[in-house]
């Protein structure tokens, strides 16, 4: 009973924490961060007495020292006040409220950027194309079934015996959770961790994609594990056969020597009696003859 107490707490906090670092790592990414390709996204600065004065493109230096020359323009080029375009070259005054359209953050340079971006499908963009309705019911529904099955499956499975598979299967299940609570939210996955080897980039992703990327590749390892012990367990009851079976051999034999040494330790004593009764005939029968003589 204590195991299963102990599996279903793990699993708890792990799909708990996973789906809160998730969901607020989104909601940071949301307040800091917007890309051209949503216009209806924008994110607003009200400047302060220490930018006040600045000119715009002064303030986009100051307050995101990190961006390139290239996104510090796109930034610059993307800013609004009031709903007007502002210029590079415009002054900004105190409580002013700038909207960029475009602000992203450089965190290796070359390698490693936080970049707003929208997923209305899975992996690769899978159904992306296709409405918002269909998407969301589809990957609703297979969501569930999925959350399901694994469910089940930690439910029959032992914690003594499977708990990296368990611990595994609750990192996927919180990643999944994650996602699918922006697809009914907003019918989209929000994404923003952008890897890149200049201008390579990988598809852009999100902490709850780490949960599960994660989650899979740990249960491949642990997949491949037990099956390299179990061939293990396989060879070791294999190699103890043949021993097993000369012990049950030897076992089998014993009573039989045992009988064999029996039967030569009385053979000694049967001719001793056989001799001996023999000797006694011989000596009646001349007992006899010598009392017919007299």
């Amino acid at each position: 009973m204590m195991d299963h107490i102990k599996k279903f707490i793990a699993v708890a906090l792990i799909v708990i924490f996973a789906v809160v670092a998730d969901q607020s790592s989104k909601i940071w990414a949301e307040d800091n961060f917007a890309s051209v390709r949503y216009p209806d996204h924008q994110i607003e600065v009200t400047i302060d007495a220490e930018h006040a004065g600045m000119t715009l493109e002064e303030f986009v230096k100051t307050k995101y020292p990190s961006l390139d020359e290239g996104d510090a323009l796109r930034v610059t080029s993307s800013a609004t006040r009031g709903g007007e375009r502002l210029r590079a070259t415009d002054a900004l005054a105190q409580d002013d409220k700038v909207a960029f359209n475009h602000l992203t953050r450089t965190v290796v340079d070359g390698y490693f950027d936080y970049q707003y971006a929208r997923n209305p499908g899975a992996a690769w963009s899978f159904l992306a194309d296709q409405s918002e309705t269909l998407r969301k019911w589809f990957f609703g529904t297979t969501g569930i079934v999925a959350l399901i099955a694994m469910g089940i499956f930690i439910a029959i499975s032992k914690w003594k015996n499977q708990k990296l598979t368990i611990l595994t299967l609750a990192c996927i299940m919180g990643g999944a959770l994650g996602n699918m609570i922006d697809r009914f939210r907003m019918g989209y996955v929000i994404d923003f961790i952008s890897w890149h080897v200049g201008e390579h980039y990988w598809p852009t992703f999100n902490i709850a994609d780490v949960f599960v990327t994660g989650g899979i590749a740990l249960l491949i390892i642990d997949l491949f594990v037990n099956h390299k012990e179990d061939d293990k367990n396989k060879a070791d009851k294999k190699d103890d056969a043949p021993v097993a079976e000369a012990k049950s051999d030897a076992a089998t034999d014993a009573p039989v020597a045992e009988a064999k040494s029996d039967a030569a330790t009385d053979a000694p004593v049967v001719a001793a009696e056989g001799k001996t009764d023999a000797d006694n005939k011989t000596k009646l029968e001349q007992s006899d003859n010598d009392s017919a003589v007299s």
